[in-house]
């Protein structure tokens, strides 16, 4: 079983059809709908549960075991380059992360999460990811800063050996049409 979370997200869903088009079905969905209309991105995919965002949080704090878990792909974050909700950003980019990645590792479950190229700042120091540059990058925003944190984490602390982000650059596809406007400017 494959657990992913922003399952309903432009990226997050984009994953479940590919996996479902590789015949893979057994994928615990994780997001939380609210009341946009990103739920019209579940309508075609095959899974077998779904779990709000909140309730999972919840099972993660408490151990509890999904059964056999090769994969953890974490693609759920606040992807709005103009957040300026700092409190917000750090909770629910980093420490979420963090969360899942903690648990990901003690239960032997490899971790992918998802960075931003955001992270690089102004592009002065490159957009290189050797081990230490994440200590050195100076983010623009406080969405880039979020994002970084949790790089540090995961290079500070070793989980980077074990687990792995990846920094996407700007996106924009099917299934993105929930963010308004931010979707047709940010990443």
């Amino acid at each position: 079983m494959i657990i992913i979370t922003g399952a309903a997200g432009f990226i997050g869903s984009a994953i479940v059809w590919q996996l479902n088009q590789e015949g893979i079905n057994d994928i615990i969905l994780v997001d939380s709908l609210g009341s946009d209309e990103k739920w019209k991105n579940l309508v075609n995919l095959k899974y077998i549960d779904f779990i709000d965002k909140k309730e999972f949080l919840s099972l993660i704090e408490m151990g509890t075991n999904f059964g056999e878990v090769p994969f953890i792909i974490h693609m759920g974050a606040n992807s709005s380059t103009t957040e300026k909700d700092a409190d917000h950003l750090v909770e629910n980019n980093y420490r979420y992360t963090k969360l899942l990645a903690d648990y990901s590792l003690v239960k032997g479950i490899r971790f992918v999460y998802a960075s931003s190229a955001a992270t690089y700042g102004d592009g002065s120091l490159g957009f290189e990811d050797t081990d230490d540059n994440c200590l050195n990058i100076k983010p623009l925003n406080m969405y880039g800063y979020s994002k970084n944190m949790m790089d540090q984490w995961a290079y500070l602390t070793g989980a980077l050996k074990s687990i792995a982000g990846v920094k996407y650059f700007n996106v924009y596809g099917p299934n993105e049409a929930h963010k308004g406007g931010h979707a047709e400017c940010c990443s």
